[in-house]
């Protein structure tokens, strides 16, 4: 009979694994062309840990290759191996390759924005908002060395509002509309440069919107105003308020406003009396008509005032306000005789009233 001895199964130590490995990775560098075994090495998607290993030998043996750093950099973040990837892409980040230097910010701005989710997902808000402001510093260095190419505009734009970076995203939006000045587009440019003191860009925006957007000129109109008054000159708004009064009550209405407000009494009652005769409804006569009156009060144009409260008393004897204001502007003026006047014709009103 054969008989066969009992022996324990051998067992590889842990330095002849390595050996063995590092053996096997040495042939698979000599045997293969590089490229085709990179290639073949980042296809790997079962064992990270492995690739990295292979791809860290190939480095040892090529230290100055900074494509292999980039791979290796990417696969250690796929492998999670998060330090490392930082290290390499730092490295990176001083390369003299422009190429090289761009695609090493991408990634970097790509890890952070991860990051930076996982940090709010666990409610680090003092990390995450350290981290956003780390982020902005990279989003300018990529915009300010156009580490982009121009299909990626629009999407480095849209990263910039959510970074709440102003401006960058309206360096950005200057460059998208010259190539297409939609409404969105100049909506947001008068904004952001609204916010960043860009007064005059601002206006131009508006021109633009007013002559591209019928549907809110009023809108546009009123924001150009504001800043013209507020941060350009009043010479400026009101040689705009003039323009516009030309073809519009409305504007009409805000330049007497405007006048009064730098108390040009005349210039304010005599738009308002231009209100008057262009319209035919007797509640609007009667408001402009003592919108005027009372602006030339104001204004201590008394005898003016009482001038033209009796060119238009007749019209408007069946108002009580009329009435009252008018005996009162009379009183005031001095002028006794149309006070009286008015007085005799209130009683001769209540008296027709009457029967």
């Amino acid at each position: 009979m054969y008989n066969v001895e009992n022996k324990k199964p051998y067992v590889a130590t842990y330095k002849e694994i390595l050996i063995g490995f590092l053996t096997f990775a040495l042939i698979l560098i000599v045997l293969y062309p590089k490229d085709l075994l990179e290639k073949q090495i980042l296809s790997e998607e079962a064992n990270y840990d492995l690739s990295m290993l292979y791809l860290q030998n190939m480095l040892q043996n090529d230290p100055d290759n900074e494509e292999l750093m980039f791979n290796l950099a990417k696969q250690s973040l796929r492998g999670n191996k998060r330090d490392l990837a930082y290290r390499l892409l730092k490295l990176l980040k001083s390369s003299k390759s422009h190429k090289m230097q761009q695609k090493a910010y991408l990634l970097s701005y790509k890890i952070a924005k991860e990051d930076y989710y996982y940090l709010l997902k666990d409610k680090k808000y003092t990390e995450a908002k350290k981290l956003l402001q780390e982020m902005r510093e990279l989003n300018r260095f990529i915009i300010m060395h156009h580490f982009y190419s121009p299909k990626d505009l629009e999407k480095l734009y849209e990263e910039s509002l959510f970074l709440q970076d102003k401006k960058s995203a309206y360096l950005l939006l200057q460059k998208l509309l010259y190539k297409d000045s939609k409404i969105e587009y100049l909506q947001t440019a008068y904004y952001l440069a609204n916010e960043l003191h860009y007064y005059d860009a601002a206006l131009k925006y508006l021109d633009m919107l007013i002559a591209k957007d019928p549907q809110h000129t009023k809108k546009w109109e009123e924001a150009k105003y504001f800043i013209l008054y507020h941060y350009k000159s009043p010479k400026l708004a009101q040689h705009f308020l003039e323009k516009e009064a030309e073809k519009s009550a409305y504007w009409r209405e805000k330049l007497s406003y405007f006048y009064l407000a730098n108390k040009k009494y005349k210039d304010a009652a005599y738009n308002y009396m231009i209100l008057f005769s262009k319209t035919k409804s007797y509640k609007k006569r009667l408001y402009y008509w003592l919108q005027a009156l009372k602006t030339l009060q104001a204004g201590n144009y008394l005898k003016e005032a009482s001038q033209l409260a009796a060119q238009h008393q007749t019209e408007f004897l069946g108002s009580k306000e009329a009435r009252i204001y008018l005996l009162k502007l009379y009183l005031a003026a001095n002028d006794l005789k149309r006070a009286n006047k008015l007085a005799q014709e209130i009683l001769q009103l209540k008296r027709e009233r009457q029967r």
